[in-house]
This record gives structure tokens, C-alpha cells and sequence, in this order.
């Protein structure tokens, strides 16, 4: 129960106890006022009739008396009157049953009236007649302390609504600063450090406002420190000082994480752009004119497309790597990065001083491996040169695979194991550091080939994106990996699957999706949905809705294949990841290469500060666990702990 409630509670029956009170102590003492009441009318009306009955001649005319007494008792006011004479005998005697009318038996019980007698003498002159005895009925007293109940209730009632009321808006208004603070614990427990805007005036919730403000601001500070210091490495060791770029260094890792992700880049084209005479050019214009035409030419050739990546490969060499374009998108692609480098020189008039030649290689049915893209880039760049000053060539890697297969032929046996269950699920185990107990089991899936033939995903998936087959490629998935758990299969407490860009962008994919988890928290809670950076980055917004939907399921969310993006910072601190896994271009340097460790250094300290785990892949050796265990990893996966193995 919340304070507000038990305050709220507590005050109300504390007020309700005290108006109970009142309405006891107020009606004993009008019980206390009838009864006197009572008594006092009860020795009137005996003085009354002694009078009355003095004047009676002859006095034992019993008729006449009768006469006298009816005239008060018929009122019925009157319990009982009895006329007595002298010597004892009765003359009247008139009795009326005791009775409380409308008035409820309990309440006679819990404020009891007793009749009350008096006596008074009747006499004429000197001589002494008889005696007359009233004893008044309390039915008309009860009504009365009835009705002066009903109505002091009615008072109270509406006093104690008017309280809790006012309790109530009281309340909220003391207590607005514990909820505030309530809120922004909860929100410090969800990793989100904001501070609290309002200032209580209650001292002791004042001091704990700015405690909680000093924390929150404090980590953020740090948080955003180590951000900075990790995007200052980053830029360091992968950026160009000169013109802003990537370096080579910095585009290679970039391309390895983008061909890592299967399901989210299936074509693409790689661009070379070499300057021809600029080493004379700097001789003889200088270092400084020389890094300023650089400069420009970098922003010249970035801005033939917003979503390449764009490089200085060389000294006056040039790249541009753009994915999910067809053959004719990557030939414009080259044809506007020639006509663009052309133009700026000519508006510098360096057109014949300076000239250049510009090779493309495209992509298609998957990613081919790194060296074997550059080797076509710069055979196409051979070419270019063959051709004349300020010319490109292009050269299509052939979409027929090393099998021989086509496009189409790819989509139909695709679709043909996703709706005939030619699938299999594989599993590779996490291993947590440093205990190195399983942490989870990454499931991916195989296509069956001739009925019994796993096909890596890597051969398949970018063709399955390619055709828009990865969201039910995914659900399907899902749904063999919900049937394997219940039959008992064994793995880890915590499961891993991928999930695609195409699937988070597709609203009825999601809603299928998340349809086939419905109902199965059991399932849920071991789930972990993995998604590239590259579709985090392309798709932020569908990226956290999709997260968020999940976690309200009962699954989590996490990042796969982290390539320290320029915006996966950013990304990091919104979507909160359950774990990242780091992209393995990184973790095969961390052994090698020192800017590599004071990267991911960095980074392990922002994610510890943000309670997200850090994940490393493709280990392979027991030298590199170990450094993995001293820099703080959660846990690793690779061939170091076996490969991925079928699912029973």
C-alpha cells in the first residue's frame, strides 16, 4: 500500500473515531437531559393533579376523579397515574404499556430511559385526602433522542466527507514531492538519471531532493564524460584529421560490421577515388592548401549519399560504401561521385592540374569477404585509368554464388523450407565471465538443403532480405524455437534470437510477432531479441517501440554486433539494451591494438554506469578470455566455446 493510502486511511479512521465520540458523548449527555426531563414532568404533572383532585367534592366519587385523571392521561404522556386515598385504597389506577414506537430496540438498549415516578399529596385546607402517583412514558423521549441522533449523524457524516475531502487534497499536495521522488528512483533504477524540477518545502524532503538531484546529476556527468572521452578515442584512432573521415582503418571495422549483418544488408557497392598528380600539387602549393582541397573534396564526395560511408582511404584516395542498392543505383552512385569531384575541381581551376579516376564494385545475393570487395574496387579503378583523365569504371561481382544459384532460385527454396519446415535451429552457448557458466544459448537458424544440408545463414539471409522474406524468416523461427522448449530441449536459462530490420519496419510482421508470444510469459521471460546496430541506427524509432513492446511481454532487448557507430552512444542511453555484444572487428584488435582497448575501456564503463552488459564475439583463444575477464566483459561466445551445435 502506498504512504499516500495508509496516511490517507490512518487519518480518516483516526477522524472517524473522533466524530464517533462526539456523536456518543453528545447523545449520553442528551440521554442524561431527557431523563431529567422526564422526572421533572412526571412531578409536575403529579403536582398538577393534586390540585385538580383537591377541589373533587365528595372525594371518594370515583366517577368525578376519573374524570379529572383521563384528562391527562388520554395524552399518552403517561406510563401510569394512580389515585390513592387515605387509607390506601385505589381509587384510579391507569396503566399504559411501555413501548418506543418508531424507535429501533437497539438504540433503547445502548441509551436506556427509566420512568421516572413522583408522588404528590392531595389535600383540602388542613385535612389530608390521598395521594396521586405519575410515572411518565418515555416513548415520546425516545423519539426525540432518536431524532437528535439521525440529524447530529447527518451533521458528522457530512463533516467527515467534507474532511477526507480536504485530507485528501492536503495530502496530495505534502506528499507531490515524494511522488516525484518515487518516480525519479524508479527512473534511476531504469537507468534514466534526470533530476527532480520541484522544490518541497518540507526541510526532510528537501535535503533528500537534492541528495537524489546531486546523484542523478553526478552520474550523468560521468556517463557523459566517458562518452565524450570513448567518441574522442574513436575519432582518434578511426578518424581522418584532415578531412573528417573515416579513416581506412576506421571504414574497414564499419564494412565488417555492416557485412555482419545478415539480415539487414544484402547488396551494396564499394566505390575507390584516387587523385592522380596531387603530390606535386602539395609541393607546389603547400600543406595547407593541399589538406584544404582535401577537405573540400570529402565533402564534396560525402554528399553524393547521406547514408554512405565515406572515407579517406590513402593520401589523395578516396571510398564510399553504400549497401541495399541494385547495380543500376550503384552506377549512378559512382557516375555523381565523377561528375561531383569533377565540378569542385573545376571551381577551384585545377580541371587538367589535378585529375583523378574513380572504381566501383557492386554486390549483390550477400556480402562478399572484405579483400575480395577492395580487389574488384580497385580492378574497376585499373580500368577507369585505362580509359582517359576523370573517368570510372564499374565492375558487378556476379549474382550467381559459388553454387551457381540464382536470385530467384534462392527465393524459391527459401520460401519453400519456411512454409514446408525445411529449418533447423542451431544453438551456441554464452559463457559468462569470470565464472564461464553458460549465460545463454544464441539460437540461429540453417536452411536443409537436399532434406539434410545446413546452409550457413550467412548464404542465405542476405538473399532472404533481399527478397523481404527475413519477417517471416523470423516469426517462423520464433515459432520452432517456442515448440523446441516445450518438448525439453536443453539450453540456457536465457535464449537469444535475432530479429531484422525488415521485420521491426513491417507493422503486421510485428503484430504476428508478438501474437505468438502472447499468453507464453514463461516463454518471454527467458527471451532476449537481438538486433544489429545498423538496423538500430537506420531505425531508432521502430527500434525502442519494438524494445518497448517486448519488454512489456516479458522479453528483453539488446544490441548485437556493436561497432561504436557515431550515433550508438545516443542510441545506448534511449534503448537501454539488456547487453550489448560487441562487433568481433573489435575484439580481434583488443590483443594487438591499444586504441582499441582504451575504446572499448570506455565503453565498458559507460555500460557499467548504465547496468548493460558487454559482450564479446568470435573468441577464439584462452589468452584473449583472459584479457576479456580483466577489462570487464559480462561474458563471450565463440569457437572457444564450441560451435553452434543443432537443437534436439
Amino acid at each position: 500500500m502506498t504512504l499516500f493510502r495508509q496516511l490517507f486511511f490512518g487519518a480518516s479512521l483516526l477522524f472517524l473515531l473522533v466524530l464517533a465520540g462526539v456523536e456518543a458523548i453528545y447523545l449520553s449527555n442528551a440521554r442524561l437531559y431527557v431523563q431529567q426531563q422526564l422526572e421533572s414532568h412526571s412531578q409536575d404533572a403529579a403536582t398538577s393533579l393534586a390540585l385538580w383532585l383537591s377541589t373533587v367534592k365528595p372525594f371518594e366519587d370515583r366517577a368525578l376523579i376519573e374524570t379529572v385523571v383521563n384528562t391527562s392521561f388520554d395524552r399518552g404522556y403517561y406510563q401510569s397515574i394512580r389515585v390513592v386515598s387515605v387509607s390506601g385504597a385505589t381509587l384510579v389506577d391507569k396503566e399504559l404499556a411501555p413501548a418506543q414506537g418508531e424507535v429501533p430496540a437497539w438504540f433503547a438498549r445502548l441509551f436506556p430511559l427509566h420512568p421516572p415516578s413522583a408522588e404528590s399529596l392531595i389535600s383540602s385546607g388542613w385535612r389530608q385526602l390521598g395521594r396521586v402517583l405519575v410515572t411518565s412514558h418515555p416513548n415520546f423521549a425516545y423519539l426525540q433522542l432518536w431524532h437528535t441522533a439521525l440529524q447530529t449523524l447527518a451533521l458528522l457524516l457530512l463533516v467527515y466527507a467534507l474532511s477526507l475531502i480536504a485530507l485528501r487534497a492536503f495530502l496530495a499536495t505534502i506528499l507531490r514531492p515524494l511522488r516525484e521522488i518515487e518516480q525519479a528512483a524508479g527512473a534511476i533504477g531504469e537507468r534514466d538519471f534526470r533530476t527532480i524540477a520541484l522544490a518541497p518545502k518540507a526541510r526532510e524532503l528537501g535535503r533528500v531532493v537534492t541528495a537524489m538531484n546531486s546523484l542523478s546529476a553526478k552520474i550523468r556527468q560521468v556517463i557523459e564524460a566517458e562518452s565524450a572521452r570513448a567518441e574522442t578515442l574513436q575519432r582518434e584512432a578511426y578518424r581522418d584529421p584532415v578531412t573528417g573521415l573515416l579513416n581506412r582503418r576506421g571504414l574497414e571495422h564499419e564494412l565488417l560490421s555492416l557485412f555482419r549483418a545478415e539480415r539487414d544488408v544484402f547488396s551494396g557497392a564499394f566505390v575507390l577515388i584516387e587523385l592522380e598528380r596531387f603530390k606535386e600539387y602539395n609541393l607546389h602549393h603547400g600543406y595547407q592548401r593541399a589538406d584544404e582541397l582535401l577537405a573540400l573534396l570529402a565533402q564534396t564526395i560525402s554528399g553524393a549519399n547521406q547514408a554512405a560511408v565515406c572515407s579517406r582511404f590513402g593520401g589523395a584516395s578516396f571510398a564510399l560504401a553504400a549497401v541495399n542498392i541494385d547495380a543500376g543505383a550503384a552506377r549512378a552512385l559512382a557516375g555523381a561521385v565523377s561528375a561531383r569531384v569533377e565540378a569542385a575541381l573545376a571551381e577551384q581551376a585545377l580541371t587538367g592540374e589535378i585529375e583523378f579516376h574513380c572504381g566501383a564494385a557492386h554486390f549483390d545475393a550477400g556480402a562478399p569477404p572484405l579483400p575480395e570487395l577492395l580487389a574488384a574496387a580497385d580492378l574497376a579503378l585499373t580500368r577507369a585509368q585505362g580509359k582517359g583523365p576523370d573517368s570510372f569504371d564499374l565492375i558487378a561481382l556476379a549474382e550467381l554464388d559459388r553454387r551457381g544459384r540464382g536470385s530467384l532460385a534462392w527465393r524459391e527454396q527459401i520460401e519453400a523450407a519456411i512454409d514446408g519446415g525445411k529449418l533447423a535451429l542451431y544453438a551456441q552457448t554464452v559463457l559468462s565471465l569470470p565464472a564461464r557458466a553458460p549465460l545463454q544459448s544464441e539460437v540461429v537458424t540453417r536452411l536443409l538443403e537436399d532434406g539434410s544440408h545446413p546452409v550457413p545463414a550467412a548464404q542465405f539471409l542476405p538473399m532472404a532480405a533481399r527478397h523481404g522474406l527475413t519477417p517471416r524468416l523470423d516469426k517462423r523461427l520464433l515459432e520452432l524455437l517456442i515448440a523446441r522448449i516445450d518438448a525439453g530441449a536443453a539450453l540456457a536459462p536465457a535464449i537469444a534470437v535475432n530479429i531484422s530490420a525488415q521485420t521491426i519496419a513491417d507493422a503486421a510482421a510485428c503484430r504476428s510477432l508478438f501474437e505468438v508470444l502472447q499468453g507464453r510469459q514463461d516463454i518471454a521471460a527467458r527471451l532476449v531479441f537481438e538486433m544489429t546496430e545498423f538496423g538500430v541506427i537506420r531505425a531508432p524509432a521502430l527500434s525502442l517501440a519494438f524494445a518497448t513492446e517486448v519488454r512489456r511481454l516479458g522479453a528483453q532487448f539488446a544490441i548485437d554486433n556493436f561497432n561504436l557507430h557515431r550515433d550508438s552512444l545516443r542510441q545506448l542511453h534511449q534503448l537501454l539494451p539488456h547487453y550489448i555484444k560487441l562487433a568481433p572487428a573489435y575484439t580481434n584488435e583488443l590483443t594487438q591494438n591499444q586504441d582499441s582497448r582504451f575504446i572499448v575501456s570506455s565503453l565498458i564503463r559507460i555500460a557499467q554506469t548504465l547496468d548493460i552488459g558487454i559482450i564479446a564475439q568470435a573468441v577464439e583463444s584462452d589468452s584473449l578470455i583472459l584479457l576479456l575477464q580483466d577489462m570487464g566483459f559480462a561474458g563471450y561466445q565463440g569457437y572457444a566455446n564450441g560451435k553452434p551445435a543443432p537443437i534436439g
